[in-house]
């Protein structure tokens, strides 16, 4: 099957449960219908589908003109086509998500199963979100802006292990031991211990502040660690700042610092990181980075806060098309800054975004937005690239 038809696929596939969805979708009306999630059951025994297809297209230009290769000056593609297959089962849950547009790189993108202890606590094992930073956690579907800041390259990610979630009226505490990619070597590349606590001391109404921290450490790590850079889009391969490759048995340390408040119709989001490796082989190196970021909605619309987790939710429209308005509206800009110059041919850059998210129904968001970076250290001091990201989203 051809890859452009993955996400067509996915989504018929995601429908194909109707039988029982049907019956409880009559008393709704077609757009209520469509709008939602097939799931087949109650409240506390289901299975749910959930697809979630990513479409981008956009340019680039650089100075010097090769550094931005002839293919990705103009470039398309379906960057995401997973289905979410959700379950619960009482106390018991679980998710299992497969992205039919990366099946040769990384077919699976979540496999775990959940267990609730009490209203508080949740233990959950299998290939997740290693609980660390808020951008990472957040995840694709909610996320502010189209691609994460300059410093998620020095952020974990995802990885195969056992976690404990816990989150109260404005806290949360999460944390667990990992091992490695689940579609790479999900236990032959050491061991990761991740926690990430959050905090919100201003909470009234729709409004929140917000402060986290993350902290983690990779142990024997033997698969080559490098760190490099972006443009603002992951249409364009090039890296601007990199560093080579840490052989060797290596350790990482990390430290993420996060803020970020919904304020009416203001969003501000901030992260710093700050990363030490040392390798067996090729010493050692001390790099950070981070990002501001400040969002307004342009139509009475907010972003909503869920303090158990730590993270903003996906935006709902106040006003939605299908309900005769004309959706949210969302306005904002984002400065960056990648410091790798303490590692042996290493640099720094800085990028500011501008962006434009429209987001006419619940399951609908548009997003066009321009990314300048520029390095100023470093091998490539002096480079300069701009590009343009234009993305279309169907997220259940």
């Amino acid at each position: 099957m051809s890859r452009h038809l993955f996400p067509l696929a996915l989504i018929l596939l995601a429908l194909t449960p109707a039988s029982a969805w049907a019956q409880e979708a009559s008393d709704r009306s077609i757009v209520e219908t469509v709008e939602r999630a097939p799931r087949i059951g109650d409240d506390e025994r289901y299975i749910q589908f959930s697809p979630f297809v990513q479409f981008d297209g956009g340019w680039a230009s650089s100075s010097p003109r090769d550094l931005v290769g002839e293919a990705d000056r103009r470039n398309g593609e379906v960057r995401r086509g997973r289905l979410y297959v959700d379950f619960g089962y009482d106390d018991l849950g679980g998710r299992l998500t497969v992205d039919f547009a990366n099946l040769e790189t990384s077919p699976v993108t979540y496999a775990y199963l959940n267990y609730k202890l009490n209203e508080t606590l949740t233990l959950q094992g299998g290939y997740q979100t290693v609980p660390f930073s808020m951008q990472q956690m957040m995840g694709s579907r909610s996320a502010t802006f189209a691609e994460n800041g300059l410093n998620a390259g020095l952020q974990l990610s995802d990885g195969t292990g056992i976690a404990a979630l816990a989150g109260g009226e404005r806290w949360s505490l999460s944390g667990g031991v990992f091992g490695g990619d689940i579609n790479d070597q999900p236990f032959d590349d050491g061991v990761t211990l991740a926690a990430r606590g959050s905090y919100a001391p201003y909470l009234e109404g729709a409004d929140a502040v917000h402060f986290g921290l993350g902290l983690a450490g990779g142990f024997d790590r033997q698969e080559p660690l490098s760190f490099s850079g972006g443009v603002g889009t992951n249409l364009v391969s090039a890296s601007p700042v990199s560093t080579g490759d840490f052989d060797g048995s290596a350790e990482l340390l990390s430290l993420n610092v996060e803020f970020a408040a919904t304020l009416g119709r203001l969003t501000l989001q901030s992260e710093y990181t700050l990363s030490r490796v040392d390798a067996l082989d090729d010493g050692s190196a001390t790099v950070h980075g981070g990002y501001a970021s400040a969002l307004l909605f342009l139509t009475d619309d907010h972003r909503k806060y869920e303090a158990s987790s730590g993270q903003f939710e996906q935006v709902k429209p106040a006003h939605a098309v299908t309900k005769g308005g004309i959706g949210a509206f969302e306005i904002g800009a984002r400065f960056d800054a990648l410091d790798l110059t303490d590692a042996d041919d290493g640099g720094s850059e800085l990028a500011g975004t501008a962006i434009l998210n429209w987001y006419p129904t619940d399951i609908l968001r548009f997003t066009a937005s321009h990314t300048y970076t520029q390095v100023n250290d470093g091998p490539n001091e002096g480079d300069r690239v701009n590009a343009t990201l234009l993305r279309a989203a169907i997220i259940y």
